[in-house]
């Protein structure tokens, strides 16, 4: 009897480490509290004039990513990463208790410190955790993802609703399990990864396909930002706390699920449409500002969501560490955010002109929006290789990429290319460079070249974005 999507995706994210649960799927849960608390519930907290708690965090997760991100493959061999997380968390949580002592002396640098670990924290944290989702197919990873959304906001209400005591601690104690959870989870990875190999591509700069994608990434998070900065919102209730996440979140798992093609356009469609809305609404119309945090903060929940997916899946199909991957998202996000914030200040405390600037910013950012999406979708290397069509029945990751590999070698045949070529091309298609498949292949880099250069002839392509699209196109 056939199942269908949702059935399957049930039964493989239960399957999925064989239950693990205790820390494979309570670490992001943990997380999610720890995100959700930081950015909204403590974002009026004040650590410096001008700069609040979820700011400061902001900055630590950048600068705690541009200290790690020439060094994961080593903090990874080594075992490290799971002690650094781990004693990122502890320390946040510590210096987090000392902070609600407003009388004590070390109140303000306490609080500082608080921000600044748990912004390392949650970077890292979120960045490394794509090995987690690496293994998985996309249905699994979004049905994921709305499991550790909704325990998150659940778990976040609850806290809300706490005298500020249990409030405290309650935070500080989400902080530490996260750390613990994710440390356990990172073991366990870290060993299995040992056995199958780490994959030791340097890259430092993402593949220009990543970088079309992370791009309208940065602009949907700046815009987002830029209209919850707009509507005056640094904190939420806790009875508008299901109304910021669990909309989009929905929107991810139902366009997963019911759709039997999955493209890049889909979700960016929505995603530039969810924010383009909170953008304009937040400059030229006088609507609540609960409805603009609501509508924004959805806007940010679908742009992570998507960033997850399509990141996730393309460390796989171009052979990419999913740490630096996910590096590269939360770097991006993370920096979206900031320079939205920012540029809010700077519309509506320094220019003479607020109304004005706050007009014409709006406009050039929806248009800047839709231009980036454009080139995200008319990108034929990255549609390619984000599109997605499920077959009704059950068929086996390994059953699925054996086929895709007898439909390219039939492929291949068929225009003339060798053996080397054809194993060339294979390299081309996961994202390699001609010094990469030299490498690979144990040959001279000219000889690579020679090949590339017939691999291009014979299917009469000229670039890399013609080649992805034409093997996409028949196979």
């Amino acid at each position: 009897m056939e199942e269908n999507k949702l059935e399957r995706a049930v039964r493989q994210f239960l399957s999925a480490h064989q239950l693990e649960i205790s820390s494979a799927e309570l670490a992001p849960t943990f997380l999610v509290v720890t995100l959700l608390l930081t950015h909204f519930a403590l974002g009026y907290l004040q650590v410096t004039p001008g700069v609040s708690y979820a700011d400061a965090m902001c900055l630590g997760g950048v600068a705690a990513i541009g200290v790690t991100l020439p060094l994961c493959n080593h903090l990874r061999k080594k075992g490290m990463l799971s002690h650094l997380v781990f004693a990122l968390s502890a320390i946040a949580c510590v210096t987090f208790l000392l902070s609600r002592a407003p009388t004590a002396p070390w109140h303000g640098t306490a609080l500082f410190a608080s921000s600044i670990c748990t912004g390392a924290f949650a970077a890292l944290a979120s960045a490394f955790w794509f090995e987690h989702f690496i293994d998985r197919p996309m249905e699994s990873i979004a049905l994921s993802l709305t499991s550790c959304l909704v325990g998150g906001v659940a778990l976040s209400w609850f806290l809300i609703g706490t005298t500020t005591d249990r409030f405290t601690v309650g935070y500080g104690l989400m902080i530490l399990l996260a750390g613990i959870s994710l440390d356990l989870s990172f073991k366990k990875k870290a060993s299995h990864a040992r056995s199958q190999g780490i994959n030791a591509n340097s890259r430092i700069l993402p593949p220009l396909s990543v970088m079309v994608l992370l791009v309208s990434v940065f602009v949907l998070c700046f815009a987002a930002m830029l209209s919850i900065s707009y509507a005056g919102r640094q904190s939420w209730h806790s009875d508008e706390i299901w109304l910021i996440v669990l909309p989009a979140a929905l929107v991810v798992l139902f366009t997963v699920l019911f759709m039997r093609r999955v493209e890049a356009g889909v979700l960016l469609n929505i995603a530039l449409a969810v924010v383009a809305a909170g953008l304009l609404l937040s400059s030229f119309f006088a609507i609540a500002p609960t409805a603009l945090f609501i509508v924004a903060s959805n806007g940010i929940t679908l742009t992570v969501s998507l960033t997850i997916l399509f990141m996730a899946d393309l460390s796989k199909r171009l052979a990419l560490p999913p740490c630096k991957m996910g590096i590269w998202a939360v770097l991006t996000v993370f920096l979206g955010c900031i320079s939205g914030r920012a540029a809010e200040e700077i519309v509506c405390h320094v220019l003479p002109n607020p109304t004005l600037a706050q007009s014409c910013l709006s406009i050039a950012c929806v248009v800047l929006l839709i231009v980036c999406v454009s080139v995200s979708l008319h990108s034929k290397s990255l549609t390619g290789m984000m599109r997605h069509e499920f077959n009704d029945e059950s068929i086996d990751e390994p059953t699925a990429k054996e086929a895709r590999k007898e439909r390219l070698t039939e492929f291949a045949e068929s225009k003339g290319l060798g053996a080397r070529e054809q194993e060339a091309l294979a390299l081309l298609l996961q994202g390699c460079s001609a010094s990469e498949v030299a490498d690979k292949m144990f040959i001279a880099n000219g000889t690579a070249k020679a090949h590339i250069r017939h691999i291009y002839q014979k299917l009469e392509v000229s670039t890399r974005d013609e080649l992805f699209h034409e093997v996409e196109r028949h196979i």
